[in-house]
């Protein structure tokens, strides 16, 4: 018997396949509840995140994050097709921070297919519902290592250290806004600073406190949650509010409608 037993600490893989989207198959607008890498083998397409539309070709990967409004479709005249990578796990913005992936910027340099495929083709090989998953999380390991190896580069400034971390809160933000206990005191645990040093990039960056931050992010996707037909209830949970009528005095102080209007309009 496997006596493995993975947890929210490891990275742990759910899912993989490869996708040949010749007709013209698009997923989304939606959301999903893990993180999942795109390699593009051939054509190319498009990701829509963040009220932005992003273009990827050959040899480029995307990623989408949890819990994160998405959509992504084929380029028509060129149509894209792809592997991709499922997973799950609470160390993963630190990791995909040190591979070059960030919120603002979810489309990755192209990179040869013969450094990449072999890992994805590897993965999907394995039976990752039964005993493999010990050597799933190394050939994800050694995945997000590879993109590490061929497109960061060293931090050598004070700026990049900032910027580094920066994107680490902004990914462990999107990762677990969702979650009712998720807050600043959370955050600067994941990252091992402390409140100064998260209060002092915040307002550096962004003009708020990190607090603020967390509750603007939390209601601009509750936002994209009801355009998307979510009911009020289930936009609130999915958003990190316990109760629901809390959640309608906050987005009607934020937007000056309450959910329940802005979800029939």
């Amino acid at each position: 018997m496997n006596a493995y037993s993975p947890t929210e600490e490891n990275i742990r893989l759910t899912d993989c396949g490869r996708e040949d989207c010749c007709n013209l198959h698009a997923w989304g607008p939606g959301i999903r509840p893990c993180y999942i890498i795109h390699y593009i083998i051939q054509g190319a397409g498009y990701l829509e995140t963040g009220q932005r539309r992003f273009r990827a070709a050959i040899g480029e990967s995307f990623i989408t994050y949890p819990y994160t409004a998405i959509h992504y479709y084929p380029d028509p005249e060129d149509p894209w097709e792809y592997t991709w990578v499922n997973f799950v796990g609470r160390k993963i913005p630190l990791l995909l921070s040190g591979a070059g992936f960030s919120p603002s910027a979810p489309i990755l340099p192209r990179i040869p297919s013969s450094h990449i495929l072999p890992l994805f083709s590897r993965m999907q090989g394995l039976d990752i519902h039964m005993v493999n998953q010990r050597e799933a999380e190394g050939l994800l390991l050694a995945l997000l290592g590879t993109y590490s190896d061929l497109l960061s580069k060293p931090v050598q400034s004070q700026q990049k250290k900032e910027d580094g971390r920066l994107s680490t809160a902004l990914l462990l933000i999107q990762s677990h806004y969702h979650k009712q206990d998720f807050n600043v005191e959370q955050l600067c645990q994941d990252m091992h600073v402390n409140r100064v040093t998260l209060y002092r990039l915040f307002t550096h960056t962004f003009g708020t406190s990190p607090a603020h931050y967390i509750s603007t992010y939390r209601l601009e996707q509750a936002k994209k949650l009801l355009d998307m037909g979510f009911a009020v209830k289930e936009t609130a949970a999915s958003c990190g509010f316990a109760d629901p009528f809390y959640f309608s005095r906050v987005f009607k102080a934020y937007t000056g409608i309450s959910p329940s209007l802005y979800h029939r309009k």
